[in-house]
């Protein structure tokens, strides 16, 4: 997490006794792209207003609107805002509710085109606005063309009348879509349903119908609907059955009026492993971020100056050697060539106001040289880096774009391309009284990427996940000439407190699946302090088998929230901050609530008394490596975990 304070308190006025400072309006309504104007009063203790041009107006959550100096907000995301207004060691606040934009366009979704007479055909309106955001609790209409082939209900639940075709028309505001749908006879007679016998929680079976007519003929391509008897499980449009809860269940499938089932008992999933701790080594003076295990050496960053290197011959019990400081606030990422031989390392907050990125000499292993860096287009910050071959792809913290380095020569790397989202709609170009463009542009954050067989995957916080073809030829692209193949966007609105720092952070891309990591933090909250700093977030698992029609199957939330991920083995490993270390069995086909289904393995607790923040776990990232899995945590430092098998009692 890029960590945004709200109270800019530095080199504000003290304030006398007796002087007071309020703001107004106490409380107002916004939509995104408005603009709305609050204005401070500075008085003194004989109620003389003082000349109020230095207070300092703020808004936090940052990423829900943008604070001018002149006591203007403007609001780019939906959610609820705390304004500030300061002046000396007095702080006024007033509260902006932002309403998410009009409808802009209407995706109707339904499981087939047809339905028979007398059958019901769901469908699903998905209402986003000019962001791509979908507003969930928009309103929708619907329509049929013609109702005496087919109607259409409140929900959008479609019943086939006679045999024809009818248009369904959904809007909402503005807003308009249209789906055709054939009602066709039911020749159907009899079905026969199959699948699985048995299964756990959290298996997905497979159950399909195969239907006969009068004549005993079979019948292809009937619209079947399907329907799971019993509370604890979901059957898909597709058939796919999957349980929460263990218990006996009954599989239906019905064409019209016609319909037959099957039955399936499920047991509690299991596991032969748990999780335990290994060893750990506290950090108490400092904060440490992310880390990297490559051979027999584990490199980690810290939020200071400095990258740590160990030896993990005995990876149970890395032995701290040596480390290496460059001119930064925060080291967030640090990551290395395949081979081992190049390291990059990632810089915000130098005192130079040159951050970018720096290549390590890695040829000692475990004592890292400064090579070369890079920040010609990136002095601005850089928070994440992946390396794939001789390209570094990195996150940009002034623009939020994407940039490409190609490092074929280390010792002079230069960038090759750069790649970013458009704005908020509406909100571009915003500057500061003194002309700088606040942010690059208004709402746009890349948080982190991952490369693989050459597609780029982008965490871009409130506008998703994007997906690029970098070399893969999907799309025609290069590292030099990234192309975009499909962008998949969600609310955080829908998902969290509308007064949460939230956004998608992290990505990990395994088999058909894309793991992709929230991120929620307090709206304001002080990295410095010794405090608590509440988190929450979920991870959303996509099926990427079609690279441009991403969509979700399943998902996962632990409370303490989700940070950098991992996968091997078919187990996810997550830096799940305030809930420690998590392991989460993701074998199989995966559909639903994966945490309500007792997938998870186990977990490590990873808070400790002699640390930064005693006994406040925030894990920050985990990787399994030669036999355990390293975790760093914000407040505590370095932990090992590994997977062992359960004794048997």
């Amino acid at each position: 997490m890029r960590m945004t304070l709200p109270l800019a308190l530095l080199a504000m006025p003290v304030i006398a006794w007796g002087q007071t400072i309020t703001i107004a309006p106490q409380q107002a309504n916004a939509t995104v792209g408005d603009t709305v104007r609050f204005r401070a009063v500075v008085k003194s203790a004989g109620g003389v207003t003082i000349d109020t041009a230095r207070v300092i107006y703020s808004a936090a959550p940052f990423d829900v609107a943008w604070a001018m100096p002149d006591g203007r907000i403007v609001p780019v995301r939906q959610g609820e805002v705390q304004v500030l207004a300061m002046y000396g060691g007095q702080v006024a606040r007033a509260t902006l509710t932002v309403n998410p934009k009009p409808p802009a366009a209407v995706q109707l979704e339904a499981a087939r085109p047809n339905v028979v007479v007398g059958g019901l055909l769901p469908i699903t309106a998905v209402v986003r606005n000019s962001d791509g955001e979908n507003l969930r609790d928009a309103r929708v209409a619907f329509r049929s063309s013609d109702e005496r082939v087919a109607t259409v209900d409140a929900a959008g639940v479609v019943q086939g009348r006679t045999a024809g075709s009818a248009t369904i028309s959904a809007s909402s505001g503005s807003a308009r879509s249209q789906l055709a749908v054939s009602v066709i006879p039911n020749r159907v007679a009899r079905i026969e349903v199959t699948g699985g016998a048995s299964a756990r929680t959290g298996d997905v079976v497979q159950f399909s119908a195969a239907a006969f007519d009068a004549n005993g003929q079979p019948i292809s391509n009937v619209p079947v609907r399907w329907s799971a008897g019993g509370a604890g499980a979901d059957v898909y449009a597709d058939g796919a059955f999957v349980a929460q809860k263990p218990g006996s269940y009954v599989v239906s499938a019905a064409v019209g009026n016609v319909s037959s089932n099957a039955t399936i008992a499920v047991t509690q999933r299991t596991h032969a492993r748990t999780l335990e701790k290994v060893s750990s080594r506290i950090f108490s003076e400092l904060e440490v971020a992310e880390h990297w295990a490559i051979g027999d050496v584990l490199y980690v960053s810290t939020i200071a100056d400095r990258v740590y290197t160990f030896d993990i011959r005995d990876p149970a019990v890395p032995v701290l050697v040596d480390s290496i400081t460059v001119d930064a606030r925060t080291i967030n990422d640090v990551q290395t060539t395949p081979d081992g031989k190049i390291g990059v390392i990632t810089r915000e907050g130098a005192s130079s106001r040159r951050n970018g990125i720096v290549f390590l000499d890695l040829t000692s292993p475990l004592h890292p040289k400064v090579l070369s860096e890079y920040t010609t287009t990136v002095s601005g910050g850089v928070h994440s880096v992946y390396i794939d071959k001789q390209h570094v792809y990195l996150t940009d913290d002034a623009t939020g774009s994407m940039r490409v380095i190609d490092f074929a020569n280390p010792k002079s790397p230069r960038e090759v391309a750069r790649w970013q989202v458009p704005g908020v709609v509406g909100v571009t170009g915003m500057k500061t009284a003194a002309g700088d463009e606040i942010g690059g542009t208004v709402g746009r954050m890349l948080h982190d990427l991952q490369v693989v067989d050459g597609i780029a995957y982008l965490a871009y916080w409130r506008h998703g996940i994007v997906i690029l073809d970098v070399g893969n030829g999907v799309k025609g692209g290069s590292p030099t000439n990234p192309q975009l193949i499909s962008q998949y966007t969600y609310n955080v609105a829908d998902l969290y407190p509308a007064d949460r720092i939230a956004g998608t952070h992290t990505v990990f891309r395994y088999k058909n699946y894309l793991f992709v990591g929230d991120e929620v933090f307090p709206g304001e909250f002080d990295l410095s302090s010794k405090g608590r700093i509440e988190t929450m977030g979920q991870v959303h698992v996509l099926d990427v088998s079609d690279l441009q029609r991403p969509r979700k199957v399943a998902d996962y939330f632990v409370a303490g929230g989700a940070h950098n991920v991992w996968v091997q083995d078919d187990v996810l490993y997550i830096g799940a901050y305030e809930a420690g270390l998590r392991a989460l069995d993701v074998s199989g086909d995966l559909r639903g609530d994966l945490l309500a289904q007792g997938r998870e393995i186990g977990s490590v607790w990873t808070g400790d008394p002699k640390g930064y923040r005693p006994n406040l776990p925030m894990a920050w990232g985990a990787q399994p490596h030669k036999g355990v899995i390293f975790v760093t945590d914000i407040n505590s430092g370095l932990w090992v975990a590994r997977l062992k098998a359960k004794i048997a009692s």
